[in-house]
């Protein structure tokens, strides 16, 4: 519940009848979860994306299943959200909320924390530029949204010896 907070901000920022999607990193599934069960209780129509690295993937085999299944092994590159196994909570709430899941690789994770940072010199870890990512693949498979889109950037978790 105290996740859904961050979708009380979004929509304080951006009245909800004048947005098309929310795009949010699912690691756990916690953030996701209750910014998704806020926002789609008063606003149906605002389409929520739960983005995940290509190679932690445990949200989307969770709904796939009908349930939380363990990865065998999961990618390290974006740490923050390389959870093997979905919470049953988490599930629950995202199988019954979420539009879809978009998958992102490295190459498209890193090219986001780059966009981020030549835009607003702020420097996103790995996880925390996943949903900027996933809004960044959506928009090049789907085209541009009729009025607006919001990426939740999230964590401050960087390890900087990585940025080699």
């Amino acid at each position: 519940a105290g996740q859904g907070t961050v979708g009380m901000e979004i929509l304080r920022q951006r009245p909800g009848d004048d947005l098309d999607a929310i795009f949010l990193p699912i690691g756990g599934g916690g953030l996701a979860a209750g910014v998704a069960a806020y926002v789609k209780t008063l606003y149906p129509d605002v389409r929520i994306y739960g983005v995940e690295p290509r190679d932690a993937a445990c949200m989307q085999a969770a709904i796939a299943h009908g349930g939380p299944v363990r990865l065998a092994r999961v990618g390290a590159f974006a740490d923050g959200a390389a959870v093997r196994e979905a919470g049953h909570e988490t599930h629950r709430l995202l199988a019954q909320y979420l539009d879809g899941i978009v998958l992102v690789d490295t190459d498209e994770i890193c090219a986001a924390i780059q966009d981020g940072f030549e835009d607003t010199r702020v420097l996103l870890e790995p996880a925390g530029a996943l949903a900027l990512a996933g809004l960044k693949r959506h928009v090049a498979e789907h085209g541009p949204f009729a009025r607006a889109a919001v990426a939740v950037l999230s964590g401050a978790n960087m390890n900087f010896d990585r940025l080699r």
